[in-house]
């Protein structure tokens, strides 16, 4: 079980005469749809897909309901989910209003154990174009022998 990452390059627009810098960045595998992921479950387990698929279903209509009620969710062993606002900022505490806050995004603090269980995930380099291409050599192709 590793997650790949690979070295991404980082200027300091502040002082462009410095030499870029790098730091890991996570590359995907791709993406795993929730099909998928109850295809797995049912497997695992005696439920069949039109179960989990209701369960599903039922957790992600009452998560939206809660928060659009303005509620903070926790799902043990998930985490919890909340809202944030956003609007313009103003002078004073008596000019914010209801009609300058909108919806800003949907706030996901993973449960501890789901977090501690990383400290076992190790990290895999993987060649970036640019690295591939510094390390191919060039000219001639080698002469394959039979």
């Amino acid at each position: 079980m590793a997650i790949d990452f690979k070295a991404t390059k980082v200027n300091n627009n502040m002082k462009p005469e410095e030499k870029p810098r790098y730091y890991a960045k996570a590359v995907t595998k791709g993406t795993v749809t929730l099909n998928r992921i109850i295809e797995d479950m049912c497997e695992e387990s005696t439920l069949s897909k039109a179960d989990v698929v209701a369960v599903v279903a039922g957790l992600s209509k009452h998560l939206l309901k809660n928060l659009q009620e303005g509620y903070t969710v926790k799902i043990d062993s998930l985490g919890t989910f909340s809202t944030s606002v956003k609007s313009p900022t103003v002078d004073n505490a008596e000019a914010v209003h209801s009609k300058d806050v909108s919806f800003s995004k949907i706030n996901y603090l993973p449960e501890v154990r789901m977090l501690e269980s990383f400290r076992a995930v190790s990290f895999q380099k993987v060649e970036t174009k640019e690295e591939a291409k510094v390390s191919k050599p060039r000219g001639r192709k080698p002469i394959r022998r039979k």
